[in-house]
């Protein structure tokens, strides 16, 4: 039990839960990544809420090998994980610190470095086996032995503590292992739509991600989130670009007031991603007339890719109205003049009213030699 801290029981589905005040403890099954073929053990993983009630995190601890016939001492770690899975940090007894061959005590700066390398979900520890590391030795009291195992090959020095390959290899599959998606399991029946949002507008990317991929398997909770998917459009990286655009198109029955906010957000939108909002116009059978009307309306506040593939756009969907015609005659005008000469091609292509044929005609005579 957590020193002052009073305990009340409940039971989640097969979970039995302690509720604590602004926290609760779970049972969860885990394997020891050192010993996998071995039944899963029961662990108590204590939950925290942040001062909105908000999921905070989660800590476990736990009592591991690290050295390979046992024969070493365990080592007892907390670990802590954010309420989505992501590993924090590892707390140690003061008395019983991680070690390195000879039960030489991490330093300071060691304990920085497996912090980094937990963190790192991408780590080449995620694909190695433990043997890939460690060599079972006879002669354990060799100075050159790592704990009871061999010397660490060159390829994964630079992703384990020195002299700690083993230990390093443990950690790591604890913190990202088997554990992950039991933590975001016990986090997704506790999201709210307040949630939702703060993790949307969150500056973490991995917020985002967590949120996003929520929604695409909880349909209800969209229509309530419109403005958050937005802000994402204007905020995010390109997958998450991607994945708000799928969602509002699922989610925003009403599509010209969907268009609307769209061509509204590509003139606000990284010039890396607004693009991605033409392609999803150009990826719909129809367009209303309204929302190409309404491309063409921006035109002139947009640079030259952006002008250049919208009215690639236009051309492909065979769209040519007075008021897309008197837009995009007005580029002729245009201080860059790769626009406006960009804006005489699309028209050279068009029927246009005698209005604007004179002024075509006009900017092709007065730039002949450029165009």
């Amino acid at each position: 039990m957590l020193p002052g801290i009073l305990l009340a029981f409940a039971t989640v589905g097969t979970i039995a839960v302690h509720a604590v005040e602004k926290s609760a403890v779970y049972r969860v099954e885990l394997s020891d990544p050192v010993a996998p073929g071995e039944p899963p053990r029961v662990y108590e993983i204590v939950a925290s809420d942040d001062e909105n009630g908000f999921p905070a995190g989660y800590a476990l601890s736990f009592q591991t090998h690290v050295c390979i016939d046992e024969q070493c001492r365990m080592v007892r770690v907390t670990m802590h994980w954010n309420a989505l899975g992501y590993y924090q940090r590892l707390e140690c007894p003061p008395d019983l610190p991680l070690t390195r061959k000879q039960h030489v005590p991490f330093t300071p700066e060691d304990y920085a470095k497996l912090d980094r390398i937990l963190m790192d979900r991408d780590s080449i520890l995620g694909g190695q086996p433990l043997e890939a590391l460690v060599k079972p030795v006879i002669e354990a009291q060799n100075p050159e032995i790592d704990g009871l195992s061999g010397a660490t090959p060159q390829t994964v020095k630079d992703s384990v503590v020195e002299d700690a390959a083993y230990t390093t290899w443990t950690m790591w599959h604890w913190a990202n292992g088997e554990i992950v998606p039991k933590l975001q399991a016990l986090t997704e029946p506790r999201v709210t739509s307040d949630y939702l949002r703060y993790l949307l507008r969150s500056e973490d990317r991995r917020d985002v991600d967590f949120a996003l991929r929520y929604l695409q398997k909880h349909p209800p909770a969209r229509e309530l989130l419109v403005d958050e998917m937005f802000h994402v459009l204007l905020h995010g990286d390109r997958e998450h670009v991607a994945l708000s655009l799928e969602l509002l198109d699922r989610s925003v029955l009403d599509k010209r007031q969907l268009h609307g906010r769209l061509i509204e957000a590509f003139c606000s939108m990284s010039t890396s991603y607004s693009p991605m909002v033409l392609d999803y116009f150009a990826a719909q059978p129809e367009l209303p007339a309204e929302t190409l009307e309404g491309l063409s309306a921006i035109l002139s506040e947009l640079p030259y890719f952006q002008v250049h593939l919208t009215l690639r756009l236009l051309d492909a969907k065979g769209f040519c109205s007075e008021k897309a015609e008197t837009y995009v005659a007005g580029l002729l005008d245009h201080d860059n003049f790769f626009i406006a000469r960009r804006a005489s091609e699309h028209l050279s292509k068009q029927a246009v009213g005698e209005t604007t044929k004179r002024r075509l005609e006009t900017f092709r005579e007065q730039h002949r030699d450029r165009l």
